[in-house]
């Protein structure tokens, strides 16, 4: 069962999660995903939630970013850490600190900015 969850349709939050969400008629940039099954995950999590705009942005959807992506932090950093491309520093209190690696560094500092053209020669 395919629900259509957008602000013209005539579904609660709850049916919205009876099936799976359509949100292909929800308008998104072209490089952006819509973030309408975070919104709508989150409601799932706490009905009773109610916020602005800013705050939806803050807590609904990076609360979804955060729990999807945690898990798989751990393993994203450590793949860093044996590329290279961080270091990690273990204090006396246990915790250990990562940073951009000398030699990640190094390597930026010889590509151009991101957002430059080459030189044209006249």
């Amino acid at each position: 069962m395919v629900l259509a969850c957008t602000a013209g349709g005539n579904y609660g939050y709850a049916d919205c999660f009876k099936g799976r969400i359509d949100v292909s008629n929800v308008p998104a940039e072209p490089l952006l995903p819509s973030p309408a099954p975070e919104i709508l995950d989150y409601l799932a999590r706490h009905p009773n939630a109610q916020d602005t705009i800013d705050g939806i942005l803050h807590w609904w959807v990076l609360d979804a970013c955060v729990q999807k992506w945690a898990p798989k932090i751990a393993g994203t950093v450590a793949q860093l850490v044996e590329q290279g491309f961080l270091e990690q520093q273990r204090y006396a209190d246990g915790n250990v600190f990562y940073r951009a690696s000398p030699h990640y560094l190094a390597t930026l500092q010889q590509r151009p900015p991101r957002n430059s053209t080459p030189d044209e020669s006249p």
